[in-house]
């Protein structure tokens, strides 16, 4: 194929009128090139950063692209061919190694960070080998505007292996390099098509940090034990801000004052470190709507982005804007949730870990953001065993070469040094956290055994306010059944977002006017809901689920101990407990039986928990069952054999065997689901029904769409027909007549 020699003017980006206008392909290579190099510097990869901007839209020089974008011809690909000349360039040269890495991200620009594949992988495979053998439309006319000979010499930083082989540690080079690519590349174009947007000039962290301090010392202190011990845990933080950045742990009890001492750190270590942002990783979004509410309280919106799948855009839109009148706070927070450039984000754990481990450029561009910041892992303990290794190894990676800092916060810590290399060390804050613990200790456990549903029922009715949790829906429905008094409530994830929410605030006030207040709950309850009961039930479970309920008993110190009882439920709403939870059941029972006669909720007895829960888990393999880790860890290559696509695939902190049922029995639910019906285009529509849907497993969504009680919408968002029938007021959606499991379901 040979080019025409017509095409002079060679673009990278067209606007509706004519190529007056058009963005020139060497201007976007130059800039992007630019962009990346900036964004790489502080991760020492910007000649790399550089190298890839520089190439990665190369294939727009082709004939069949200039083609394509004055409105002939089908599409092309342009991606590759970036990819093939750096291999070229580099061929039998010690940077051709370096220039497999840079064709990762070039290749993936688009699509997604690659397989690395086989060699017997066609060139119609998705792989990066397969796409490198591709035979391409011919690119060579970037010579009459391009020096290649010019791009800067590849050199790889010096890296800290987080793993034996060190493998690892490059691949997550490459994700670095690829989202310092894609976010420069996004914004590049994004200036070209619709002008600078209003992102960035945000509030520095030193004048946060001011603003925090002068809310510290204008609040009024109130002299008393409790006040005392919270005041001694913030000077505790302050003093270990001046450290320099690393790894740590702040172990806090319940009621400690954790979330405005964790913040003091991370904004007087960020200044002293000279980091850029900081960013709380938060397992479930109730503790993230309490912390962001209180760091927004105290700092102002404009500062904090709240970044999670349940959260509310048009709530944004009341704010004032800035003193610039073409600032919007609303839509500077918005365009700050695809990259993190913003001074303090408050995310979820999925949200932050399914990015790290993602190939896809939408979700990878805020990860070079990351790098350099305090992280706050908010209850680190509620991560899922299966991904406990390769969360920890990114933690490591970001800590050791990428310069942040990662805070591991708990009031309950698991044994997670094992999960780090030995010479990088897990600090903890708090000088001596056993006699902290004994300080703060609100409750007492009192571990009843064996007990039939009628005696827990009967020993919850003998107290005017109670806080019973259970580890399945179907045991909290059946003993809510069973409730006689008044004052009854329940909660499970079977009931919608915004009916938990409402149910939640009707027990706050019950509880606050001593009004009866009888609460059975799934371990939802657990997740950071602050309330507080006079004494708690909780059915046999991990050590650490048992203390989360005692956090919600006696949370004020109203009375000097508060009783939590443990027992072992004797039900025929249990057939049987999933593998897991047995487990850390029968290590709590173990333990229980070794701590007869002293304080279980302690230290000690957390941390034997842990240890010998943890022996009952080796290899390492079983808290990486997804294969996270070996998809990068191939000893035995030679090349750059990274699986990023299948990663990607594999890393889901909730899995995919879930489906959302919409309940439209609010005017709002009926609202949005009206306009989902018609929608083209539903992806906003989706993201603020979440507040009206239900999530179930496959074989319940079977069960129900079978039974006639679905209807699709488009032919892919189920509905539930009759809510008025299937969905009771106090339970949620009634799977009684077509459910059969004994599920767990975390309400992350």
């Amino acid at each position: 194929m040979s080019e025409p020699q017509d095409v002079i003017r060679y673009y990278a980006h067209s606007t509706n009128s004519n190529s007056s206008d058009w963005q020139l392909l060497k201007d976007h290579l130059h800039n992007t090139a630019s962009i990346a190099s900036h964004f790489a510097m502080k991760l020492g990869l910007e000649n790399i950063a550089y190298t890839a901007g520089f190439l990665h839209d190369l294939g727009k020089y082709s004939s069949a692209f200039q083609s394509r974008i004055r409105g002939f011809g089908p599409p092309t690909d342009h991606s590759t061919a970036g990819a093939q000349e750096i291999i070229k360039l580099t061929a039998g040269t010690p940077e051709q190694l370096i220039a497999k890495l840079i064709a990762f991200c070039i290749a993936g620009h688009h699509t997604g960070l690659p397989d690395f594949g086989t060699i017997v992988d066609l060139p119609s495979d998705s792989t990066l080998l397969a796409r490198l053998k591709r035979e391409l439309e011919p690119y060579s006319n970037y010579k009459s505007e391009l020096d290649l000979a010019g791009l800067p010499i590849l050199k790889l930083p010096c890296l800290h292996k987080t793993t034996s082989s060190g493998l690892l540690s490059v691949s997550f080079l490459v994700r670095m390099l690829y989202s310092t690519l894609v976010d420069a590349d996004y914004l590049e174009t994004e200036a070209f098509v619709a002008g600078q947007k209003a992102r960035g000039n945000h509030p520095t962290l030193t004048t946060l940090n001011d603003t925090l301090c002068h809310h510290l010392g204008s609040t009024p202190f109130t002299p008393s034990p409790l006040n005392n011990r919270r005041n001694q845990i913030l000077k505790e933080c302050l003093s270990h801000a001046n450290a320099p950045s690393g790894l740590f742990s702040l172990t806090v009890p319940t009621g400690g004052g954790k979330t405005l001492s964790s913040l003091s750190f991370a904004l007087s270590h960020a200044i002293r470190n000279n980091l850029d942002r900081i960013i709380y990783v938060i397992p479930f979004t109730t503790i993230i709507e309490q912390n962001a509410g209180v760091f927004k309280k105290i700092l102002g919106q404009k500062a904090i982005l709240e970044h999670h799948s349940n959260f509310d855009w048009d709530s944004l839109n009341h704010l004032p804007n800035s003193d610039d009148p073409d600032e919007s706070v609303a839509e500077k927070l918005k365009l700050a949730s695809e990259n993190w450039d913003i001074p303090i984000t408050v995310t979820t754990n999925v949200q932050f870990f399914e990015s790290i481990y993602n190939n896809r450029s939408s979700r990878c561009r805020k990860i070079h953001n990351i790098a350099k910041s305090v992280i706050i892992f908010d209850e680190v303990q509620a991560l899922p065993r299966e991904f406990i290794q390769p969360c920890m190894l990114s933690i490591c990676e970001l800590v050791r070469n990428y310069g942040s800092t990662a805070v591991l916060c708990t009031a309950t810590q698991p044994e997670l040094q094992r999960f780090f290399p030995p010479d990088q060390t897990i600090t903890e804050i708090i000088s001596n956290p056993s006699v902290l613990y004994d300080e703060f200790k609100r409750i007492r456990l009192i571990n009843l055994n064996s007990q039939t549903d009628q005696e827990v029922i009967d020993r919850i009715e003998s107290y005017n306010q109670a806080l019973c949790v259970v580890n399945t829906r179907r045991h909290a429905n059946q003993l809510f059944s069973m409730l006689t008094m008044p004052g009854g409530h329940h909660l499970s994830t079977l009931m919608y977002p915004n009916h938990r929410k409402r149910v939640i605030n009707q027990i706050r006030s019950s509880l606050s006017s001593n009004e009866p207040c009888r609460l059975i709950s799934t371990q939802l309850i657990e997740a950071g809901v602050d309330l507080d009961f006079p004494v708690g039930f909780r059915a046999l479970a991990g050590l650490d689920s048992i203390i989360q309920t005692g956090g919600r008993v006696n949370r004020n110190r109203k009375a000097e101990l508060a009783d939590l009882f443990v027992f072992e439920p004797i039900t025929p709403a249990i057939k049987k407990l999933p593998g897991y939870i047995a487990q850390t059941a029968d290590v709590t029972n173990q333990v229980l039986r070794k701590w007869q006669g002293r304080d279980p909720i302690s230290l000690e007895a957390i941390k034997r928990y842990y240890q010998t829960l943890y022996s009952l888990q080796n290899p390492l393999s079983a808290f990486d069952t997804h294969g996270i880790v070996g998809c990068f860890e191939k000893i035995n290559s030679r090349e750059p054999n990274f699986d990023f696509a299948t990663a990607a695939d594999r890393f889901k902190l909730i899995g995919d065997d879930t489906i959302p049922i919409i309940i439209p029995l609010e005017d709002p639910a009926r609202q949005i689901l009206h306009a989902l019906r018609y929608a083209q285009h539903p992806g906003e529509l989706l993201r603020r029904i979440q507040n009206y849907s239900v999530n179930v497993y496959r074989h319940e969504f079977q069960q129900l769409f079978a039974s006639g009680k679905i209807e699709m919408i488009q032919d892919q968002f189920p509905v539930l027909l009759n809510p008025e029938e299937d969905y009771d007021e106090h339970l949620g959606l009634l799977l009684s007549s077509v459910s059969s499991g004994d599920a767990l379901f975390y309400d992350l």
